[in-house]
């Protein structure tokens, strides 16, 4: 029974992308139609005038409220045995145990390509944004960037985790400058090699880009100007440059990137790891060669030591250490989604509230969208006299405050609930804020399906007219739009991930608890605070794709 638990385990991620994937695929194949579906607009904030995609229909909406109740209560009733840390890893494939794969993923020229297939589209969007039209609909430097990149990134993590750091453009052409050899071996290096701050050796500085982008991108509309999206990805490319030459290693990336420490905190999920076959071979193991680097690659770039690696939240999988380790005892597993939340692990602060903002984030984005938002910055405006950023700003704060205010009240009356124990109320705050994540993975998820199917299908007229100069490169500039899946299917995919979702916070609130009480009475008093949260959350999801929602770029 625990071994065909494992195995669904295994199997459930490919079971949704294959179904997903097979349903958007028979939709379009049937003539799509969420182009088609929206309805046009030339009011609302944020939206520029442009089309509203209807929302949930309410016997949905209700029908999945329901099922949440109906799921959260069942979950927690649910009783299973405590697995132990060797439990857990035995539920894993080693997709490097074939050869072809193991020399594929480990020589150099494999990642090379990947990356200068990236670098070209990231030049192409850079050429495109500055250079290109600045009607943000004739452009693709917007779509490839915040439609086709931006949300695409949450899909490719869930998948694959750190896939997109493995292409990164940004560490690319700063590792080329700064003397890393395209293909493979150590190469020069000019930088000056200084440590990163000791203070700042946290997340606390991605964070703060993280709330800065979100803050430039709904309050200044910087997804609607092609040479705005321009300059932030010069931007990022410059802090890329700037910690090459600078600092030692890739410190940048595991301190600095928002991008990387979103995608690494959402990865604690990804159903991917780049882990030791052998802990007990690395103890002897006299060269480490995997940490400082040898003639066929360099050290971690990411200060990680292969040997003590258990979560995936700082690899970026670029795969040096299994070009390095010469006993190939480094490897690519297959594992269930959300192992890495199973684990018995120190929670770090600055990655718990990390993942409360992005819960918090990730519903403004949805908020924004939304006719009631637009009243909120109204009221805010007129009551306080204020513009509309000032009036924005406010409103952000208070919505980025908000579920974590309400969060930190209902940690109190677990711990209380809980009864006796060791455990402080940080260690509660910190523990149950990962059991989070999953509740904000899956919003994201399916927040961004909108963008992409019904945004994403004018990327085949823009390829053939990516500067709006009235080109048709390859015959599809005339290509229609509207080529998107129908409401009906949208909707369906974006319930079925807000359900999966909750499923999964549950799931890891109940091992939170099994880490925070020895006795499972305790555990289950302290968890129902926790519940309560989840369902306030999950539901609120729901009521953000019960809205219609002002798409940012129309293309009627």
């Amino acid at each position: 029974m625990t071994r065909a638990r494992d195995l669904a385990g295994l199997a459930f991620p490919w079971v949704v992308f294959v179904v997903v994937t097979a349903a958007i695929a028979v939709d379009l194949l049937l003539g799509g139609g969420t182009a088609g579906e929206m309805h046009a607009h030339h009011a609302g904030h944020g939206a520029d005038g442009g089309a509203s995609l209807t929302g949930l229909p309410a016997p949905l909406y209700y029908g999945s409220v329901a099922l949440i109740l109906l799921l959260s209560f069942g979950v927690l009733e649910w009783r299973s045995e405590r697995r132990s840390a060797s439990r857990e890893k035995e539920a894993r494939v080693d997709l490097l145990s074939w050869a072809p794969l193991r020399k594929l993923v480990a020589h150099p020229v494999t990642r090379f390509v990947g990356q200068a297939i990236v670098v070209g589209l990231f030049f192409l969007t850079l050429a495109a944004g500055l250079f290109g039209t600045q009607v943000s609909t004739r452009n693709i430097a917007p779509l490839l960037t915040w439609t086709i990149w931006w949300c695409g990134l949450i899909v490719i993590v869930l998948f694959a985790g750190k896939a997109w750091c493995f292409v990164c453009p940004w560490d690319a052409v700063a590792g080329w400058a700064e003397g890393k050899r395209p293909l493979g071996g150590r190469g020069a290096n000019r930088s000056l090699g200084l440590r990163w701050p000791r203070a700042l050796r946290n997340i606390w500085p991605a964070t703060i880009l993280f709330i800065g982008l979100t803050w430039l991108e709904l309050g200044l509309g910087v997804t609607m100007s092609p040479r705005a999206t321009a300059y932030l990805g010069t931007g990022m490319l410059g802090f890329a440059f700037a910690s090459a030459f600078v600092f030692d290693r890739k410190s940048f990336c595991r301190y600095g990137c928002l991008v990387g420490r979103i995608s690494g905190l959402y990865a604690l999920f990804s159903p991917v790891e780049v882990r030791v076959k052998d802990r007990d071979a690395c103890r002897g193991c006299k060269t480490q060669s995997c940490y400082r680097g040898n003639d066929l690659g360099d050290g971690c770039p990411t200060f990680e030591y292969p040997a003590t690696l258990a979560q995936n939240t700082y690899c970026i999988s670029c795969m040096e250490c299994v070009r390095t380790c010469e006993a190939e005892n480094v490897t690519l597993n297959l594992r269930p989604w959300g192992a890495d939340l199973a684990e018995h692990r120190k929670p770090r602060s600055d990655e718990a509230y990390l993942a409360l903002i992005l819960l918090s984030l990730t519903g403004f984005h949805g908020l924004t969208m939304t006719s009631a938002w637009g009243d909120v910055v109204d009221g805010v405006k007129a009551a306080a006299g204020l513009g509309e950023t000032f009036a924005f700003s406010l409103g952000m704060l208070a919505i980025l405050l908000g579920p974590v205010v309400l969060y930190a009240a209902l940690v109190g009356v677990a711990r209380w609930a809980g009864g006796k124990s060791a455990a402080s109320y940080r260690e509660h705050f910190l523990r149950y804020a990962y059991a989070l994540l999953p509740i904000a993975l899956f919003y994201h998820l399916a927040h961004n399906s909108e963008h992409l199917l019904s945004e994403g299908g004018r990327l085949l007229s823009l390829l053939s007219d990516p500067f709006g100069w009235e080109w048709d490169l390859f015959g599809t500039a005339g290509a229609s739009a509207g080529s998107g899946v129908s409401l009906g299917t949208l909707w369906g995919i974006q319930v079925a991930l807000i359900v999966i979702g909750h499923v999964y916070s549950l799931w890891a609130s109940r091992r939170a608890a099994e880490q925070l009480y020895a006795a499972r009475t305790d555990a289950r008093r302290s968890q129902l605070p926790m519940l309560v949260a989840m369902i306030l959350f999950s539901t609120m999801s729901l009521w953000l794709l019960r809205q219609p929602m002002e798409m940012r770029l129309s293309w009627m």
